[in-house]
């Protein structure tokens, strides 16, 4: 009687275990998606940004060559300042364009994002199906271990796909410098 006690007190205590990785998944899987939403947010307004700067900086270089154009002869002193606040506007612009460079490192990012979610769900999938023995605290640790082996797989590929040889590193995430 007391080795029956037991047994179902370990089922118990490996059901309260499955139940934990499955909260704890689930809380996982929904910060990622607020993770994935707010990279995509901040994508969106990192291009809002970059493009209104863009339209700015070239309306103020064209009417700097418009003024360089009608005082050309006039003064020399004047149309050598252009130049000089022609060259910081087209440098800022050139700077500018380094937002490219962080739509990728953002890309990456919700890639790998999207990754750990996909194997935090099918994790949880892993545990949808009833135990046939709830009894049982084989099938419970079974379950668990089945789901941690899902996730640490995702963690591992994710990591591998980091360090994926150049030619498959676009489909990886990376970044390409310019």
């Amino acid at each position: 009687m007391k080795g029956q006690t037991k047994a179902a007190r370990g089922a118990k205590d490996a059901e309260q275990a499955a139940d934990l990785l499955v909260a704890v998944a689930t809380t996982l899987n929904e910060r990622l998606a607020i993770t994935a939403n707010e990279l995509a947010r901040s994508q969106a307004m990192l291009l809002e940004a970059s493009e209104e700067l863009m339209t700015a900086f070239r309306g103020a270089a064209d009417r700097i060559v418009a003024a360089q154009r009608v005082d050309s002869g006039a003064n020399v002193e004047k149309a050598a300042e252009y130049g000089v606040v022609l060259d910081h506007l087209y440098r800022a612009v050139h700077h500018l364009q380094s937002h490219d460079l962080v739509n990728q490192l953002i890309d990456a990012q919700k890639l790998r994002v999207g990754k750990m979610r996909e194997k935090l769900l099918e994790a949880l999938s892993l545990a949808q199906p009833p135990v046939s023995d709830p009894a049982q605290a084989g099938q419970w640790i079974e379950r668990s271990r089945a789901m941690l082996d899902c996730i640490v797989a995702g963690i591992a590929q994710i990591d591998d796909e980091a360090r994926a040889p150049r030619s498959d590193r676009k489909r990886a995430g990376s970044v390409d410098l310019f």
